[in-house]
């Protein structure tokens, strides 16, 4: 999700003569040539990005059953999961704010209500759905937003925000299903986007889903 910008040249011209009147008396006339002010130096904009790693899964409450289980949207922090939200390109004392991620679903699946579980890091907003429909590549998906709303402070050159978030919502499994997250974050009034493609929301065939359990 990358955007290329050029920067249009543009160039002023400008003729300027000054005429002199001489004395009564002659004055040699001297020219002095005048180097033109050297052009300002280009200013290359910091490159910030997003890393990211976590997303949606659907859990069945039975091995191998479809019926009845969960769909959940969780990232968690802990050295097992190897899930992260970092911001790069960062230095000490840069401001990030305006964090929150967009949940696409497919509305192959019933629109489904989250529920923050126990233990989920409070600083994150219930992941909702916002009323909107976005259409991508010809499918059309529910919009579902979580904003994180602690203050974030630079310390460095990558910066982290907390995790720590659990959202599941009691479902049968619907087959075919797609989902996409955007993640978002402002670096000094800059804004910085990471969107992922597409991807199939899978039957995980698991007994328990991501801690923590309710």
């Amino acid at each position: 999700m990358d955007n290329e910008h050029s920067i249009p040249k543009s160039a002023d011209d400008l003729t300027r003569r000054q005429v002199t009147k001489a004395a009564a008396w002659s004055i040699p006339v001297v020219a002095i040539a005048v180097a033109a002010p050297m052009a300002a130096a280009s200013v290359v904009p910091p490159s910030y990005a997003i890393e990211s790693s976590f997303g949606v899964g659907w859990y069945p409450t039975a091995q191998g059953q479809t019926a009845t289980g969960a769909l959940q949207y969780d990232a968690s922090s802990s050295s097992a999961a190897v899930q992260y939200l970092r911001v790069t390109g960062t230095s000490a004392g840069d401001s990030v704010a305006g964090v929150y991620i967009e949940v696409l679903i497919s509305v192959g699946w019933p629109a489904p209500t989250f529920t923050a579980l126990p233990g989920s890091n409070p600083s994150w907003s219930t992941l909702a759905n916002t009323g909107a429909t976005r259409v991508v590549s010809g499918v059309t998906y529910r919009v579902y937003k979580s904003t994180y709303t602690g203050a974030v402070v630079a310390t460095g050159s990558t910066t982290n925000i907390p995790i720590n978030f659990y959202f599941r919502s009691s479902s049968p499994y619907y087959a075919g299903q797609t989902v996409i997250t955007q993640r978002y974050a402002t670096v000094n009034s800059t804004p910085v986007v990471l969107i992922r493609n597409p991807a199939t929301i899978n039957n995980t065939n698991v007994i328990l889903t991501d801690a923590p359990h309710p």
